[in-house]
C-alpha cells in the first residue's frame, strides 16, 4: 500500500499567488493544524489542494513538491476546502 503524503505549501512571491511545498510528512493532522494550504498525494504524482479557509485555487499556480513545474488541474473541487485534483505533467512522463 502506498504511503499518503502531505505537502504544506508556503508563498514564494508577494503576491501569494506563488505556491511551493515543502517536505512532505506522513502525519496529515501536523499539516492540517499547522498550514492554511496543503497537498494530499495519495496516487504518485497526483495531489488534492486543501485549504482550512474558502479560497478560489484558480487564482494559484502550485509547483509540484518533486520537480518544481507546475501542476495541471485536472478535476474540478469538491467543496469549499477540498479543492482540485492536480497532476504533474512532467513527473508522469518519467
Amino acid at each position: 500500500m502506498t504511503e499518503i503524503r502531505y505537502y504544506p505549501l508556503i508563498d514564494c512571491d508577494t503576491e501569494g499567488t506563488e505556491k511551493v511545498a515543502m517536505i512532505p510528512t506522513p502525519n496529515g493532522n501536523t499539516v492540517k493544524a499547522q498550514s492554511e494550504m496543503w497537498l494530499e498525494e495519495m496516487i504518485p504524482h497526483h495531489f488534492r489542494l486543501y485549504t482550512k479557509n474558502r479560497s478560489s485555487a484558480d487564482t494559484f499556480n502550485i509547483r509540484c513538491p518533486r520537480c518544481g513545474t507546475a501542476l495541471k488541474r485536472i478535476s474540478a473541487g469538491i467543496n469549499e476546502t477540498k479543492h482540485g485534483l492536480y497532476v504533474c505533467s512532467a513527473c508522469n512522463k518519467k
